[in-house]
């Protein structure tokens, strides 16, 4: 069925899951451009099994979702896209099971890794330059703060953008991240230099952004909570200005500090908590980095 051009699905407790399931994964702290992907994914799975009259869970049978899979191998879509559509389907079978739905997923279903799926990487070195190219303004106080979230405490991108004044503990050192990956909360220590680039833009430099009353920590100029896309476009301008060339995101930096951390001697049990994992074997990825570079 479609409205205006736009698919839209004629099963009611397929449409009432599809709600639920992006209301949860929101909940969960998923980036918006995240929640916007899996709401996708997902859509078009429950129109496939529309299409191919499956309108219980209870009727998907074992090699459905490896059926799935060859359709979209069949619209000659790229392995990365097609690893994406399997990993959103595997978060909505969670989603299921977390509230006693019928899992999905009977059988294991292979996602293959693209050849470059590439973690860019900021050696220390380019750090140092990127933090060079700020400057003594307003936007450079923000700019270090923004460092100082991203690559000196390895903040997910929603993370940084939902940290609040009172999330900031200069006290003692730490940042409490309250709306992390999995409704885990968890408390980042700061070093001095990151403690000191937050305490100089919320003294000298947020004060100028803030033209109306706002709790969150990284603001636009109109005194308004800020976006991930603006703040990349931020960092690579910064990263281009410091002759850097690498294309590089918040996540770069977060993927930089667990590998240099790494490099420093740090046990992974203690970067695992640092950047809020759940898992080891998330972690361990950064071992094979570490020996690439």
């Amino acid at each position: 069925m479609k409205t205006d051009g736009t698919l839209v699905l004629s099963n009611q407790f397929y449409r009432e899951l599809l709600q639920g399931f992006t209301e949860w994964i929101k909940r969960l702290g998923y980036a918006d451009h995240t929640i916007k992907g899996r709401h996708r994914y997902i859509k078009k799975f429950l129109l496939w099994l529309e299409m191919n009259h499956i309108n219980k869970l209870e009727d998907i049978k074992p090699n459905d979702p490896q059926a799935y899979k060859t359709h979209l191998e069949q619209k000659a879509l790229g392995t990365r896209t097609i690893g994406q559509y399997l990993s959103g389907i595997k978060l909505f079978d969670e989603y299921l099971q977390r509230y006693e739905y019928p899992s999905i997923i009977k059988t294991k279903i292979t996602i293959e890794e693209p050849p470059d799926t590439i973690k860019i990487i900021v050696t220390k070195e380019e750090v140092k330059k990127i933090y060079e190219a700020t400057d003594a303004s307003p936007w450079g106080y923000r700019d270090r703060a923004m460092l100082a979230i991203y690559y000196g405490c390895g903040l997910r991108c929603n993370e940084g953008l939902e940290l609040l004044i009172e999330d900031v503990d200069l006290k003692n050192n730490l940042l409490y991240v309250r709306k992390g990956k999995y409704y885990r909360k968890r408390y980042v220590p700061m070093s001095e230099g990151v403690k000191q680039d937050l305490k100089e833009y919320l003294e000298h430099g947020r004060t100028w952004f803030l033209k109306q009353n706002s709790s969150y920590v990284i603001i636009n100029s109109k005194g308004k909570q800020r976006e991930g896309k603006s703040l990349n476009i931020r960092l690579q301008r910064l990263a281009d200005k410091a002759e850097v060339n690498k294309q590089i995101t918040l996540h770069s930096l977060r993927h930089s500090i667990a590998t240099h951390l790494l490099e420093n001697g740090m046990e992974l049990e203690r970067i695992a908590q640092f950047l809020g994992h759940q898992s080891l074997e998330t972690t361990q990825v950064y071992t094979h980095i570490h020996h690439e570079l």
